[in-house]
């Protein structure tokens, strides 16, 4: 069977399976898992196969003739479906013609194109926004009806035609919200709102062996925005994202580099420069006031971070005051 060869040639060696959702789902090798009504069709690493819950009659039962296209004739074709005998309800398949790779040591474009696609794909055919995506009704089992329309199989570009999606755009496409974010935009919504929440928050976490901390707090923060998905990401997901996170930005972003950061940024000729353009802006007193209490506060935010660069190197809180000119309480807070 056309379906059953074109899943099996990149499904995984041993597969999440099961007769019954509710029961909960068991890895079997392949070989054992053909023979159970659901199974997972994609490897943990990469997408191959796209899957469409559609909970809606698909075909009519008593005349086998196929419905889905009466919803949506202009959709994409899937290479084929599994069909609920009881209620014509069942998932689509599309084929691709090379696999996304789905872990963060991949590229993001790629991704976030598949992110779109699956998205397009779910509206245009009217499908499930709360679909998973991990186990698909497996079109080995006789318990589904299941047809094979063809055996081309797909690149993103060609499904994003389909779905009037600019494909350049696409491979930049972040879900707004959880809520919009289906199937692969979890993982693309996750890792882009926290890797921006990062960039910041590590200077917190400085300190000598302070990586796994710093892995912990982005797996928390991560499984924060995960519970405000339809459908959520399961934990060993949430950790290999919180690992990619924390990997980068612990080696990336640096004490040492912000200091570099600061001292480029805030030379004295830079310095006099904004101070006379912040003159220029300045009409009146009022004004003036204004521009030098937002300068204060930069100044402060630049002697904070500071501050915490010169604790992650090792210095003493008396020596940090010193440093600074502060009192010693104020450099004990601000390294908090």
């Amino acid at each position: 069977m056309a379906a059953v060869n074109l899943l099996l040639a990149h499904a995984p060696r041993k597969p999440y399976c099961t007769n019954d959702l509710g029961a909960g789902l068991r890895i079997r090798p392949i070989e054992l898992a053909l023979a159970y009504r659901y199974m997972q069709h994609n490897p943990p690493a990469q997408v191959w196969t796209i899957v469409l819950d559609v909970d809606r009659r698909i075909c009519d039962l008593e005349s086998l003739a196929y419905c889905w296209e009466t919803k949506d004739p202009e959709g994409p074709v899937p290479n084929a479906m599994a069909i609920n005998r009881e209620n014509g309800h069942g998932h689509l398949f599309y084929f691709l013609e090379a696999g996304v790779t789905r872990t963060q040591a991949g590229r993001q474009a790629p991704l976030q194109l598949l992110a779109a696609v699956e998205r397009g794909l779910c509206v245009k055919m009217d499908a499930d926004p709360r679909y998973v995506g991990l186990v698909c009704k497996n079109p080995a089992h006789t318990d589904w009806l299941v047809w094979s329309f063809h055996e081309q199989l797909w690149t993103l570009g060609e499904l994003a035609e389909y779905l009037d999606l600019d494909a350049a755009k696409a491979r930049r496409y972040v879900p707004d919200t959880p809520e919009e974010a289906y199937q692969e935009g979890r993982n693309v919504f996750l890792f882009h709102t926290a890797r921006k929440w990062a960039y910041s928050a590590i200077r917190d976490y400085w300190a000598p062996n302070g990586l796994p901390q710093w892995q912990d707090a982005i797996l928390g923060h991560l499984r924060a925005i995960n519970g405000h998905f339809p459908a959520p990401l399961y934990e060993p997901e949430l950790r290999a994202i919180a690992k990619s996170i924390a990997k980068w930005t612990w080696r990336r972003i640096t004490p040492a580099g912000l200091q570099d950061l600061i001292e480029r940024t805030h030379t004295p000729e830079l310095q006099a420069e904004r101070g006379r353009l912040g003159g220029l802006a300045a009409t009146n007193q009022v004004e003036a006031g204004i521009a030098s209490g937002q300068a204060r506060r930069r100044s402060r935010e630049q002697d904070r971070a500071t501050a915490r660069l010169l604790r992650a190197q090792g210095r003493s809180y008396p020596q940090i005051a010193s440093a600074l000119g502060i009192s010693l309480s104020t450099a004990w807070e601000w390294c908090q």
